[in-house]
């Protein structure tokens, strides 16, 4: 029955991790997998999420289904987290959320929905490269077509931002664009505030639709200015789809939290679209799991657990910060290493690309075991005081090397 099915395409961030997986070496460093590492090079729990499971485990709210949509508390708190509690949008009630598996459920779900309106059945969704690798993918699972667009700038560190405006100004009606909102996977090139101005004003002459993504809100600067895209788009009265996740910013990668939101022009359009998804939901997977959404739902309803947890989130993101300054200043300072590196002191988030070519890294993993993407894509959060040293090393020698061929 099954002899013409055919193995499905390479997903090289799964075969690295494969890989970094059965590397016994003690000298073996991961800086591949997207996860918040702790200077253990091991899973950071947040102290808060420690005491909110304590108080979930005493209030035992037992293992019953959630509504299908998910908990209202936590899809209101999650909406007042992205948009702003004062929001005008929020408080007109535009905006309908619903609960996801994660963010890339949401991403999923997203596309699913856009496909089924009769407004997108022409449109093409632009990705900007490089970009995370799923989104190709599951928007073409769904049916719609896909192009691509250059948005990062190696020379510069920066977001190719004339070409972003370019492709939208040259982008058919109704087109739809990812953006991320910030903490850029794979580059870590955000947009500045004022380049989300002139794109907004660009895509809502060229009547494109924005699709945002959002999985690192709080780990590039404070969740205010991490959603400052998403808030301004939304005060300027787009109609838009925001993909939320909650894996990196409260460390529930696999308790996959997130939450759609589909921002509406009016309150009845926002009922019809929330029922919408609804069916789509019930059609999927029924409902979302509880366990990480009650988490966040009981860190972010108390005012003195939110703060605790908005201060180690600012700890994580000066580490973030800290390791890039280190990194840079080893390979520059000490080493004086050839080549590029001020995306480390001009990105954000937990990635940084690296000028590094296929057969460089390729040597870092086999002599040095240091595991990175082949595209040169390091997360920052790997690093820590016992191996920062190694890998500047093994870096300024794979570059030596090759310069002497």
């Amino acid at each position: 029955m099954f002899e013409d099915v055919q193995p499905g395409p390479k997903d090289p961030m799964f075969d690295l991790k494969k890989l970094a997986d059965n590397d016994t070496s003690p000298q073996k460093i991961d800086l591949g997998v997207g996860v918040y590492r702790n200077e253990d090079g091991g899973y950071h729990e947040l102290q808060v999420v420690e005491k909110a499971k304590k108080i979930l485990d005493e209030t035992n709210p037992g293992h019953d289904y959630e509504l299908t949509t998910g908990n209202p508390s936590f899809l209101n708190n999650a909406a007042a987290l992205l948009f702003e509690e004062n929001s005008k949008t929020l408080k007109d009630r535009k905006i309908a959320s619903v609960q996801t598996i994660s963010g890339t459920g949401a991403c999923h779900l997203a596309a699913l929905f856009l496909r089924r309106c009769k407004a997108f059945a022409k449109s093409v969704v632009y990705v900007g490269t490089p970009a995370w690798g799923n989104y190709e993918p599951l928007l073409e699972l769904v049916g719609f077509e896909v192009d691509r667009y250059t948005y990062y700038d190696p020379h510069t560190h920066a977001a190719n931002f004339k070409n972003l405006l370019d492709t939208v100004v040259n982008a058919p009606q109704n087109s739809i664009f990812v953006l991320q909102g910030c903490c850029h996977n794979p580059t870590g090139a955000d947009l500045s505030q004022e380049q989300w101005k002139t794109l907004a004003e660009a895509m809502k002459k060229a009547d494109a639709f924005p699709l945002f993504d959002i999985a690192y809100q709080g780990l590039g600067a404070s969740p205010d200015n991490d959603a400052y895209g998403i808030q301004l788009f939304a005060e300027k009265g787009f109609e838009m789809v925001v993909c939320q996740s909650f894996s990196k910013n409260f460390g529930l990668y696999g308790e996959r939290c997130g939450v759609l939101h589909v921002v509406t022009a009016e309150k009845t359009i926002c009922r019809n679209v929330h029922d919408q998804l609804r069916s789509l939901i019930r059609w999927e997977f029924s409902s979302s799991p509880a366990y990480g959404s009650r988490l966040v739902n009981i860190i972010l309803e108390d005012p003195d657990l939110r703060n605790e947890w908005l201060k180690e989130l600012s700890a994580m993101r000066n580490r973030l910060v800290d390791n890039r300054k280190k990194l840079y200043r080893s390979l520059v300072d000490m080493h004086k290493t050839p080549g590029s590196w001020g995306a480390l002191l001009t990105t954000t988030g937990l990635f940084c690309y690296l000028p590094l070519m296929k057969e460089q890294i390729v040597k870092l993993r086999e002599k040095y075991h240091i595991y990175l993407p082949e595209n040169g894509r390091i997360n920052v959060a790997g690093l820590n005081p016992t191996n920062l040293g190694s890998v500047a090393s093994a870096i300024n020698e794979v570059l030596r090397d090759a310069s002497k061929l």
